[in-house]
């Protein structure tokens, strides 16, 4: 059966989380949603796991343009999935030209007389610019009670989405904004970001985060994985006193158990010197933000985002080599290589030489995660140990 996916602000990185969860299904991408094939599909659990997705569900019709206009098409969906007395629905369309999306303007209305042509009490909901969010979708219980269509247009056809999950905006806030310990100053790793950075190393024995800060990696792999033996290892003792009272509130709130205190470790010790600390361990997976350089105010001269950028590549260069010892072959790392930014230009972060000289190698591209907001953009490397 076919599905659809749709990502948030960043569908490249999504679209790399999906394929390494779900495996390169290969996914037809409309816009920011992807259309995949699967009859393995355990909507709940998929939704809970790809950070980068916003909302998801199944392709229910597959029609050409002119015959969805009138609304009766999507009518006899609702009606054969009937879900209460009043019918809420909302519509979302995607992809095709910006003809192909004129023609579809007025679907909306079309359907609402359609469905009161029929009989029904109807209520469209519709958000910013026609888009529905998702903490409207739940608010609305549209999953459930209701109905939000998503429309693709794309190959001179038209794919008839219904949302069957969406995000849950409040758990992934919460984690973000209520979190006890956060440090603006040394930086703050998103925890959508930390847990596409987890799902991109997809770790199945033993994780390790030499540059945990707050312990945000940590965090989003243990709600991950259950089994998973985790690590999480900074110089600064006060990130690590913050990442353990995070690791507690989250047993506080019971998103984790308390039998997951023996699998969480913390170590206080420079990542040159984490070897003589974790002595014998092997982490087939390694994820971490690093270190990304002292904040920056956008009007540094150029050549003090040179000099930032080269104290980032050193601290690499050194890194490296330690990191190596730790992984087995195929062993992944998942880690930022900033790029600075300021009115003077910016400096890119490139360690892949110090990578290869320590035996990785990249195995893809590097994905770009940035804000209009922030003098930084995060460039998320994959390495494999050869």
């Amino acid at each position: 059966m076919k599905r659809f996916l749709v990502y948030g602000t960043h569908p490249e990185i999504s679209l790399a989380e999906t394929r390494a969860v779900l495996g390169d299904l290969k996914p037809v991408m409309v816009d920011s949603v992807a259309i995949l094939e699967t009859d393995s599909w355990e909507s709940a659990d998929i939704q809970n796991r790809l950070a980068g997705t916003v909302k998801l569900g199944d392709i229910i019709d597959e029609r050409t343009l002119d015959v969805l206009d009138d609304g009766k098409v999507l009518a006899d969906h609702i009606d054969a999935r009937p879900r209460g007395d009043r019918v809420l629905f909302g519509i979302t369309i995607v992809g095709g030209t910006s003809k192909d999306r004129q023609a579809l303007k007025h679907l909306p209305i079309r359907l609402k007389r359609e469905l009161q042509e029929r009989g029904r009490s109807v209520r469209w909901v519709t958000g910013d610019n026609g888009v529905l969010s998702p903490a409207a979708i739940s608010k609305m219980d549209l999953t459930t009670n209701g109905y939000d269509f998503v429309i693709i247009i794309h190959d001179k056809k038209v794919s008839i989405g219904l949302t069957t999950q969406v995000q849950n905006i409040d758990a992934w806030s919460l984690r973000d904004f209520g979190r006890p310990f956060r440090d603006a100053k040394t930086g703050m790793l998103p925890p959508k970001l930390a847990r596409m950075m987890v799902n991109l190393a997809g770790p199945k024995q033993a994780l390790l985060d030499p540059f945990c800060g707050s312990g945000t990696v940590i965090m989003e792999a243990a709600l991950l994985h259950k089994d998973l033996q985790l690590v999480g290892s900074d110089i600064d003792a006060r990130q690590i006193a913050g990442a353990q009272e995070n690791t507690e509130w989250l047993m506080s709130k019971e998103l984790i158990r308390r039998a997951d205190a023996g699998r969480i470790n913390w170590n206080i010790a420079p990542v040159q010197e984490i070897d003589q600390h974790l002595s014998g361990k092997q982490f087939d997976a390694i994820v971490t933000e690093g270190y990304l350089g002292a904040p920056l105010s956008g009007q540094e001269p150029k050549a003090a985002l040179a000099r930032e950028r080269a104290n980032i590549e050193d601290l690499w260069a050194d890194a490296l080599p330690i990191l190596a010892k730790l992984q087995p072959a195929g062993g992944r790392l998942v880690a930022i290589w900033p790029e600075l930014l300021n009115a003077h230009g910016s400096e890119q972060v490139d360690a892949s030489e110090a990578a290869k000289n320590a035996g990785y190698s990249i195995i893809e591209k590097p994905l770009i995660y940035a804000r209009p907001d922030q003098h930084l953009r995060r460039k998320i490397v994959i390495l494999v140990k050869n």
